[in-house]
C-alpha cells in the first residue's frame, strides 16, 4: 500500500445518489444534466441486494481494518472494492451447497434468497450501474479459469455465463492460469491493477473465479489545479508533513455533529459520489473498525448543501495494494468454504473442491480532475481429492534395486538429462 496516511476514511467511493447541478473550472459553458431518479424502479430483491452489498461492504471494512490495524489504530491505508469481492464470491456461490452455501449467503447478506433470485440481482445490477452516467465509466467483468483436463460443472458453467457473463477458459498448468488472469485483470482495469496474483500457484489449483471493476469519474465541480498548494497533513502517528492539497469552494454536501465531519463530492451527473468521513476524536482506523450501517446511514441522511462560502480541502492521493481476504471472510461467517469439508458439488465436474484464497488487488487515484479506481478479485479453488503429482523436473537421485532382498544394483544422480 502507499505510505500516504489519509486523515479521512474513504468509506463510500461508489454511491447511488440523487443530486443537484454544478460546473467545474473551465466548464462554465458545459452543464451535465443531473440524474434525479433511477431509470427504473428496483425490484424487492434488487433493493435487498443493494442493502446486502452495503452491509457486506461495511462488515468487510471493519474486519479488514481490525486485522490490519489491530488495537493499535495503525495508520496503514486500507482500500477495498466490496462490490468486486461480492461479485467474485457470488459467482463462486453457484458451485456451493448445504452449509457452505448457507454461510456464503449469510456473509454476503443474501439470507435465504434462492439461487435464481441472487443471480438475477447480480446480473441486473451489473447492467444498471454502467448505464447511469454517460460521463462516468463503470466496467464490471467476470471470468472463470479451469485446469485442463478437468472441466467446470455443466450447470455451474451455464449459470456463470448466463448471469455473470463469465466465460470458462481451460488452460494446462496452474502457472498459465495465473499468467492469463493477471493479463486479463490488467486489461480490464486499464493497467491500474497490473498483477493481482504474485505468489507461486498451489500445485493442486483447479479453478480461478475472477471479477474486475473499473471506475473513472470526473468531479461535477472540479478542483482548480492553480489552487492546489502544499499544506500540513497530520497523521495518526508520526511527524506532520507537507502534502499537495486540493481546494474548492461551495457546491458540495456536508455533515457535522462534533464527532465526525463528512462531505459528499459528486461525479458527472451526480449518480456517483465520493463520501469522506473524518472522525474528530479518534483515529480513522479505529472509527472504521466500528462503523456500522446505522451510523453510516445516519451520516448520509444528515448530508445537506454546504454554505456556498465553505471550502473543501482534500489531499491529492494514490492508494494501491493487494490483500488476502481469506481470514477476514472466515471471521465474517464463512469458514467452511476454506476447509476440506467444503461443499462445492457444482463447481468442478466430478471433483470435490475447497477455496484456497481470495486475492484482492485494488488501486485508487484522486486528483483535481476526478477519480480512477479499479479492483480485481480472484477466488482460488483447489481439488480436495486430487492425487499429488510427482514430477521429476529438477535434479534427482535414483537407485535400481532388487526388491525382495533389497540389494542396490545401481545408484546415481541426474543433474542434466541431456548428457
Amino acid at each position: 500500500m502507499s505510505r500516504l496516511s489519509l486523515g479521512v476514511a474513504v468509506v463510500g467511493t461508489l454511491l447511488l445518489t440523487a443530486c443537484g447541478e454544478g460546473t467545474g473550472p473551465g466548464d462554465s459553458n458545459t452543464r451535465v444534466d443531473s440524474l434525479t431518479a433511477l431509470p427504473r424502479t428496483l425490484s424487492a430483491v434488487e433493493l435487498e441486494g443493494v442493502q446486502a452489498n452495503n452491509g457486506f461492504a461495511l462488515s468487510l471494512l471493519r474486519s479488514t481494518v481490525t486485522r490490519i490495524s489491530g488495537d493499535s489504530g495503525s495508520a496503514k491505508n486500507v482500500l477495498l472494492s466490496p462490490i468486486s469481492v461480492s461479485f467474485a464470491l457470488g459467482l463462486t456461490m453457484n458451485g456451493a451447497a448445504n452449509t457452505t452455501l448457507a454461510e456464503m449467503q449469510q456473509t454476503l447478506g443474501w439470507g435465504s434468497r434462492s439461487r435464481t433470485e441472487i443471480n438475477t440481482a447480480y446480473r441486473d445490477l451489473a447492467a444498471l450501474l454502467p448505464s447511469l452516467d454517460n460521463s462516468t465509466t463503470i466496467r464490471i467483468a467476470n471470468g472463470v479459469w479451469v485446469l485442463s483436463p478437468m472441466r467446470a460443472d455443466t450447470g455451474f458453467a451455464r449459470d456463470a455465463q448466463t448471469y455473470f457473463g463469465a466465460p470458462v477458459h481451460s488452460l494446462p498448468t496452474p502457472r498459465s492460469m495465473y499468467d492469463s488472469v493477471n493479463a486479463w485483470g490488467k486489461r480490464q482495469t486499464d493497467g491500474m491493477v497490473p498483477r493481482v496474483l504474485e505468489d507461486a500457484p498451489p500445485p493442486n489449483l483447479a479453478m480461478l473465479l475472477v471479477n474486475a471493476v473499473l471506475f473513472s469519474g470526473t468531479w461535477r465541480d472540479r478542483f482548480d489545479p492553480a489552487k492546489t498548494t502544499p499544506r500540513t497533513f497530520t497523521p495518526t502517528s508520526g511527524a506532520a508533513f507537507s502534502h499537495p492539497m486540493m481546494q474548492r469552494t461551495g457546491n458540495f454536501l456536508a455533515f457535522g455533529n462534533g464527532k465526525v465531519s463528512a462531505v459528499e463530492l459528486l461525479y458527472g451527473n451526480g449518480a456517483y459520489s465520493m463520501v469522506l468521513i473524518a472522525p474528530q476524536n479518534e483515529p480513522a482506523s479505529q472509527y472504521a473498525a466500528r462503523l456500522d450501517t446505522a451510523e453510516y446511514g445516519s451520516i448520509l441522511r444528515g448530508l445537506r448543501a454546504a454554505d456556498n462560502r465553505s471550502d473543501v480541502i482534500l489531499p491529492r492521493f494514490t492508494v494501491r495494494g493487494t490483500l488476502e481476504l481469506k481470514p477476514m471472510l472466515e471471521a465474517m461467517g464463512m469458514p467452511r468454504a476454506f476447509t476440506p469439508t467444503a461443499e462445492f458439488p457444482r463447481l468442478i465436474g466430478g471433483e470435490g473442491a475447497q477455496l484456497e484464497f481470495v486475492r484482492h488487488g485494488v488501486a485508487l487515484e484522486v486528483d483535481e480532475r476526478g477519480s480512477r479506481a479499479a479492483a480485481v478479485t480472484v477466488v482460488g479453488a483447489t481439488v480436495v481429492s486430487m492425487p499429488p503429482v510427482y514430477a521429476f523436473t529438477r535434479p534427482f537421485v535414483f537407485f535400481i534395486r532388487e526388491r525382495l532382498s533389497g540389494t542396490i544394483l545401481f545408484a546415481g544422480v541426474v543433474n542434466d538429462p541431456r548428457q
